[in-house]
This record gives structure tokens, sequence and C-alpha cells, in this order.
């Protein structure tokens, strides 16, 4: 387990969250699957809700205003920032756009929402007293980050700039590169292949699970779905995974040792 009581060095992924109509249902299918308990935010927050491990903040979750009827149901990632103003600038000079313009959201910090040349939403989160993700790397908590985009060398390009980071391209057959800042491993971008189908660029979270058979048998139990199987990797058991309102998230089952 890995935990973070202050804001995480700028460019790093630093928190994630939920967007649903229903948010009710939605926490009580997240509780279901990770045993998530949650801190309801007020009137003037949106009812805006932390989900917790414990005393950790590991996500938060949202209804989908009724002003944004186009909106899909998502996780969203958020890159940390130590000045967000500089850091959309810079994302508008790498060729992304502003989808929501930089926002104070009361004491907890600043964000802002931006789409990038290959399609992909992200945001970043200029922290204040909310410093993000509490934990990682332990069961219901964030474990990795992956980017599916149509044109993953366009976007290993621009976030390596955008990030300060490097881009390490993974052996093997597929493309994909693994965004480092020094010798921590932040996140992957992975190409789409076509074979896939229609597929939009997004980022997609991994959770970190006791037991990916049980998490499976559990989505599928309380109106989720399962695509594809449940892969062995030399990074553990992996599914892919679609909660009720359509947002896609995966699991892995680290390995032993």
């Amino acid at each position: 387990m890995t935990t973070y009581l202050e804001a995480k060095a700028a460019g790093r992924p630093t928190w994630t969250d939920h967007a649903s109509p229903d948010a009710e249902a939605a926490r009580n299918f997240y509780h279901a699957v990770f045993g998530w308990q949650y801190d309801i935010g007020g009137p003037e927050f949106g009812g805006y809700t932390t989900a917790r491990l414990g005393a950790y903040p590991v996500a938060g979750m949202s209804a989908i205003p009724e002003s944004m009827p186009d909106l899909k149901p998502n996780w969203g990632l958020y890159f940390a920032s130590n000045d967000i103003n500089a850091d959309v600038a810079r994302a508008e000079a790498l060729g992304a756009k502003i989808i929501f313009p930089v926002m104070e959201v009361g004491p907890f910090g600043s964000m802002v929402h931006l789409e990038d040349p290959t399609g992909a939403q992200f945001a970043l989160w200029q922290a204040a007293s909310h410093v993000g993700w509490q934990v990682s790397n332990e069961p219901g908590a964030i474990a990795w980050l992956e980017l599916y985009s149509p044109n993953a060398k366009a976007a290993r390009d621009f976030y390596a700039a955008m990030l300060n980071t490097t881009a390490d391209p993974m052996p093997g057959g597929m493309e994909y590169y693994v965004l480092k800042q020094g010798d921590d491993q932040l996140c992957g971008i992975m190409q789409i292949d076509p074979a896939w189908g229609p597929m939009p660029a997004q980022w997609v979270n991994y959770f970190a699970v006791a037991n990916a058979d049980e998490t499976v048998a559990t989505v599928i139990k309380h109106g989720g779905q399962q695509m594809g199987g449940i892969d062995d990797s030399p990074f553990g058991r992996i599914a892919a995974l679609m909660d009720p309102f359509g947002a896609i998230f995966k699991i892995v089952q680290p390995p032993v040792g």
C-alpha cells in the first residue's frame, strides 16, 4: 500500500471521479464491488461524493447534471498541477482543447477539464486542502491508469511534453508506452486496434482487488458486465468491466510475491 498525505508532484496522476445519471445507484454498486464508504457533499457542491477506504479518500462520484444530457457516464482522470493556468496554456500550445475552464472548488483546489489532441478527455488539479487519492495499490484503490488512443505516438508526445515525463516503449508486439518521472512509472498509453471495433479515445482506471474472479462475479451480480475474459499477465490477473451505467474500468489482482 502506498499512501499520500501531501499534494503529489506536478504531472502525476492524482485523482479520479465517476459521473453517472444516478449517483445513489452508483454509490451502491461500487460499495458492493470495492467496499467503499462515502462522504456526501452538500448542495453547494452538487452532492459531490468522496469515496473512502477506511479514512483514506480514493475517488470522487457525482451525478451528471441535467444541464449536460450529452455527457456519458465515465471515470475521469486528473493530473497534479502546481500552476494550473500555466499548465492550461502549455496544454493548448500542444494542441489540447479546453472543455471546462479553470474553476476554484471552494477550499479544496482548482480544476480544469481538457481534451488531448487524440480526443481523450482529462483534467488538471491544483491542490489546496484536497490532495487527491490518499492510498493506491490496495484492494479498492487505484493501481494503474491507461490511455487508449487512436494515435498512440501523438498521445505519447503530447503527454510527455505536457507532464514533463519520459515515454518508454513496452517490449512485445503491441504499441504501448509507459510514462515515467525518473524511475517511477505513472501510466500507460496503448494504441487502439481497429479489430476491437469502434472505441473512443479514453483514459481507463485499474483498481486493485484481492480476488479478480470474485470481483467479476460481484460486478455481474450487481448489474455490471464483463468485457472479455479474465487474463493472467506478468502484472497480475486482469479483467475489463463495465458498470451498470456504461462506464468502463479494469481490475487487477496483483501477483503474489
